[in-house]
């Protein structure tokens, strides 16, 4: 299946996911790749 103009690369996700902090509080996370992608979808 072709990638998605909207997703990233292994490569291109592996250099940003250090930016995303882990939220000690609240609820359980989602996955931060899936939100990552949803938000340029929207963009």
């Amino acid at each position: 299946m072709p990638i998605k103009r909207y997703e990233m690369t292994d490569v291109q996700w592996a250099q940003i996911s250090s930016l995303f902090s882990v939220p000690k509080t609240g609820r359980p996370p989602k996955d931060n790749r899936l939100m990552f992608h949803a938000i340029l979808w929207i963009a």
